[in-house]
């Protein structure tokens, strides 16, 4: 974790938190199926006055050595990666096993959290007031094809933002997931690789879903989407038919807790 930093971009810094799997009948309305649905929040994120390499790292390892809040699971960091990206600031995701357990941390903040806020105020700020909301599914185990995370925690990450074509809605996004699940089964991949979908729960969200692709590295990312340009049209077809979505945006990304219970 010591260099992780050492990528990031001195204006954009992204965090991801979770909470261990719950799992979901194949009859759930909204979500494609496996594992969730998760309660996910997004909070944007700046750098202030005193950010560096150096001081980012040590508020990371301070957050590390705080007492974990109940009905979290899993945190990590993402950076933006690249140019055309939808936003410049970098993002803070939290993940609970509800909306009651989030909002208890954040209404009833331990004291050893608040000075570790203080203390790194001029280092990062996130709103906290203006969380994001989510509804995130896993459709399938994160190590089918093993695991993402490497030894210092690192993993690529790349996020799309979609709308449901005219007469689709998430049923359809559903079914097709399950064949994508087929088409991984009968086709394997690579290098570790998994996905999750998302779908915003909050007032003014400009798109119907959040599609996220996870990878070991951006060098195993660029040979599955080699092979799925030469594999994969065929589902790609099905996707389309469902949905648009955006260029995608790319992301540096870091484990920094799991939950042994996760």
């Amino acid at each position: 974790m010591k260099n992780f930093v050492k990528i990031y971009s001195l204006f954009a810094i992204v965090f991801l938190v979770s909470c261990s799997d719950q799992n979901i009948s194949e009859d759930t309305e909204k979500g494609p199926i496996h594992l969730g649905p998760y309660y996910n929040e997004f909070l944007a994120c700046e750098a202030g006055p005193k950010y560096s390499q150096e001081t980012i790292t040590e508020m990371l390892s301070a957050w590390q050595d705080l007492q974990v809040a109940e009905g979290l699971g899993w945190a990590g960091v993402y950076a933006p990666v690249g140019e055309n990206h939808r936003f410049s600031n970098g993002w803070w995701e939290l993940e609970w096993d509800s909306k009651e357990s989030s909002d208890n941390a954040f209404n009833n903040p331990s004291p050893e959290f608040l000075a570790w806020a203080e203390d790194y105020a001029e280092v990062m700020t996130c709103d906290i007031e203006g969380r994001f909301p989510w509804t995130f599914y896993l459709p399938r185990e994160p190590n089918s094809f093993g695991e993402v995370m490497g030894e210092n925690g690192y993993f690529a990450s790349e996020f799309l933002a979609c709308d449901f074509n005219e007469g689709k809605s998430s049923s359809d996004l559903r079914a097709a997931v399950v064949a994508f699940n087929k088409y991984l089964d009968e086709n394997g991949s690579q290098s570790p690789y998994f996905f999750g979908v998302y779908y915003p729960e909050f007032e003014g969200a400009t798109n119907d879903f959040l599609w996220g692709n996870w990878h070991a590295t951006f060098e195993t990312m660029k040979a599955g989407n080699a092979d799925w340009e030469e594999n994969g049209q065929v589902m790609q077809a099905q996707f389309n038919e469902i949905s648009t979505c955006m260029s995608p945006d790319y992301y540096d990304s870091w484990e920094l807790y799991n939950s042994p219970d996760s």
